[in-house]
């Protein structure tokens, strides 16, 4: 019997064990309350809320806080559960008095839970309101108290506590009942809302008013009770109307806020946005769309960026919600465009940075095809020969492209990649040349990041330090790049580029979309970085849209809303000092005249050397170019002439009155493949020519073009052997052609002969 008795309380202790076991670890296994999905919120850099949107179960619920504002601490602790911070989860008192309260009623007019117990039940929302779920609430918050602290208890109420309509949390229901954040909220606002849980419907612009506001005195009176505010407050907070209707939320940066709910949704994010510059561009952004429109072009975005960090300081998608607005949610600042002229500043200081170009340095301007391709300049002219940072400061479409030619457009294009833009879908050969004139597509994301670092870049540069980074410029060329681009000259694009002058130095590009589809602008200073886009989203072109026009007002206006800055330090210990020709911008030779010194990127001594400065042999007065053969030797001058290509010479002569051409070789002398004066222009060597279809569906006709270094000379054509005609002044000559190979010979008066190899199809 003794056995027996022994074996049943030995049986019972461990029955009781285990459950004790089992109790402690249920209570102390990790315990997830709320997986209610969130808004995702944006906020300013000084915490002003720029826009939320609602979770994707349709309720404004704000991400968990985990401190609880201290007057809707105080009201909701004094109004749900005065005796929150004594009690384990349950109160046995509270819970007592509910039940004497409810059977004295006969029906259930109190429910005796604390603040744990509500959170639990906030919680499980499905779960019926039957005993068994109350003893089980009561389990949970015993469980809930194990886990978080009351602070955190108090911060998941105040969390996930409904506040009417789809209004769920303290830091939605501020927003949208006073237009603040919580923690700015007075004693009234505060006391609303502490009662407003406790029976959410009461909220509504027109019944239940008197109810609430009696209910929010109430729990103002017994704050006065309970010595937690003043009589004046009391007075002060009674006087207080409550809100009329639930406000709109701030929607200061609507596509910036969508771009987050994509990459961080449900998440709070503070981001380093100025709240008050924001502000402004949206205002100016509105002023300059109603502009646009009269010229029927509907949408354009913005981007400011802190040159220091990246981080984004404004963010304009589109045009605010206007009437004349199309697309506007369309978020245009990671929408791929045409770039227009945006990449030539790369490609210089990429050739800078190598070695192969000067700031000064002549680049061919004169009429190019390649592959088909022939690019033209703004104003439809040719200058012959243009300085390179002319180039730049004109965007010249022509000496641009021969530029990326001498580059290779294969290694631009991997440059572009290891620079950020990461819109280069195709492979090089898919863009060809056009990639430096627009050919490729860009977002305006991409395309101000890369000025902006740029810039950092520059700032960044220590003085004799190592550079072990896998940047691509050094800052020689980026401080050249930047200073070219400083010059603020557009003449090639409009006239008016001088009205954007400024007390302020700032390094700006303008481009234009293919078809007139967008305009860019983007600039930088030591410390900012804007970039600006106008057009139609629709990809609707206008025939007077231009960067210079439509986006570079918008770009010098934004940067009159950010504090001026100083200009960049030259990094004169990252470049050397190189002999530079004055006339031709290479590296002087013995023969250049008058060669001064420029500071270059440190490549700069591979400079090539001036090809333009040569010995020429004159007779007495200079008329001919003679030789040996014509003229005895000590009947011979010397002299050194600035001698340029022909096609080159002839273009740059037209603009430039001292221009020298070299006088014609004497009749008897024996001239050498160096005095040929002719050069053609159109077709090229080993080119295939698609001749376009007239209207009655014949071939058109083959327009040759050539020039001579004589203005006066007359040349003569011949295709496969058969005289097709002469040509004085401009060498242009229509030819009929059918498909086949062809040889193309043209002849000057003293006999000079060059010829072509190509093929029409």
């Amino acid at each position: 019997m003794k056995k027996t008795t022994f074996n049943r309380r030995r049986a019972v202790c461990w029955i009781s064990a285990f459950f004790l076991i089992s109790a402690g670890v249920w209570l102390l296994w990790p315990f997830h309350v709320f997986r209610q999905p969130y808004s995702t919120v944006l906020y300013a850099a000084d915490g002003t809320l720029l826009g939320a949107r609602t979770a994707p179960d349709g309720q404004w619920r704000f991400p968990p806080r985990t401190v609880v504002p201290g007057k809707f601490a105080e009201a909701v602790v004094r109004f749900e559960d005065h005796r929150f911070y004594l009690h384990p989860g349950v109160d046995p008192l509270a819970m007592g008095r509910a039940l004497f309260r409810n059977l004295r009623a006969g029906r259930v007019v109190s429910g005796g839970s604390t603040l744990s117990m509500q959170v639990v039940r906030l919680s499980r929302p499905e779960a019926p309101r039957t005993v068994a779920e109350k003893l089980k609430e009561c389990l949970l918050a015993l469980r809930l108290e194990v886990h978080y602290s009351k602070r955190e208890i108090l911060a998941l109420y105040a969390s996930h506590a409904p506040f009417g309509g789809n209004v769920v949390g303290i830091d939605a229901a501020a927003w949208r009942y006073f237009g603040r954040d919580a923690d700015h909220l007075s004693w009234a606002e505060s006391a609303m809302l502490a009662v407003l849980p406790n029976a959410p419907s009461l909220v509504h612009p027109s019944k239940n008013r008197e109810q609430l506001q009696r209910k929010r005195d109430r729990l103002l009176d017994r704050l006065y009770a309970a010595g937690s505010i003043s009589e004046e407050t009391l007075r002060t907070a009674k006087a207080e109307p409550l809100p009329d209707r639930p406000a709109d939320m701030p929607a200061a940066a609507p596509h910036l806020l969508e771009y987050m709910a994509k990459i961080r949704p449900g998440e709070s994010v503070h981001s380093a946005v100025d709240a008050s510059l924001q502000e402004s561009l949206q205002a100016l952004a509105v002023r300059y769309a109603a502009r646009e429109a009269a010229n029927h072009v509907h949408n354009l975005c913005m981007l400011v960026l802190d040159v220091h960090t990246q981080d984004v300081l404004a963010y304009i998608g589109n045009v605010p919600l206007l009437p004349s607005a199309y697309s506007p949610h369309v978020d245009i600042v990671r929408a791929p465009r045409s770039s227009g002229s945006l990449l030539k500043p790369l490609l210089y200081a990429a050739m800078l940075e190598e070695g192969s170009l000067t700031p000064d340095m002549l680049v061919p301007d004169i009429p190019f095809y390649h592959d088909g391709f022939s690019p033209q300049n703004f104003n439809k002219t040719f200058d012959g020969a243009v300085p390179a940072h002319r180039v730049l400061e004109r965007s010249l479409n022509v000496p641009s492209a021969r530029m990326l030619q001498q580059y290779g457009y294969e290694r631009f294009h991997s440059l572009l990649g290891k620079l950020g833009v990461s819109t280069l879908n195709f492979p090089a050969s898919h863009y060809g040349l056009a990639l430096i004139l627009g050919g490729a597509e860009c977002t305006l994301w991409d395309i101000t990041h890369v000025y902006a670092r740029m810039a950092d870049r520059l700032n960044r540069h220590v003085p004799s330090a190592a550079d072990t980074s896998a940047y691509p410029f050094s800052a020689g060329a980026l401080y050249l790049t930047l200073s070219s681009l400083a010059q603020l000259n557009r003449p090639e694009e409009e006239s008016d580029w001088e009205m954007f002058g400024s007390s302020r130095r700032v390094a700006w590009k303008t481009g234009t979309s293919f078809g007139n589809r967008g305009a860019w602008a983007v600039g930088v200073t030591p410390d900012y970085a804007v970039g600006v886009w106008v057009g139609n989203a629709s990809g609707e072109g206008r025939p007077d849209m231009t960067g210079i026009h439509d986006a570079a007002p918008l770009l010098f206006d934004a940067f009159r809303h950010l504090p001026a800055t100083a200009w960049f330090r030259e990094p004169l210990d990252d470049m050397v000092e190189v002999a530079v020709c004055t006339e031709s911008g290479y590296a002087a030779s013995p023969l250049c005249p008058h060669p001064v010194f420029r500071m270059l990127p440190r490549q700069g001594t591979q400079v090539p050397v001036c090809p333009f400065h040569v010995e020429v042999t004159l007779n007495s007065d200079a008329s001919y170019r003679v030789n040996t053969s014509v003229v005895s030797a000590r009947d011979i001058r010397r002299e050194v002439w600035f001698v340029l290509p022909p096609a080159e010479a002839w273009y740059y002569r037209q603009r430039h009155s001292d221009y020298r051409p070299l006088p014609p070789v004497h009749p008897g002398a024996v001239p050498s493949v160096s005095d040929l004066p002719v050069s053609i222009i159109y077709p090229q060597e080993g080119s295939t020519v698609i001749l376009p279809l007239q209207g009655d569906g014949r071939p058109g006709e083959l327009v040759v073009r050539a020039v001579h270094s004589q203005p006066s000379a007359v040349l003569y054509y011949h295709l496969n052997g058969r005289y097709m005609g002469c040509t004085a002044g401009e060498h242009r000559l229509a030819v009929s052609a059918l498909p086949g190979d062809y040889t193309l010979s043209v002849v000057d008066e003293q006999g000079y002969e060059l010829t072509r190899h190509f093929s029409v199809r």
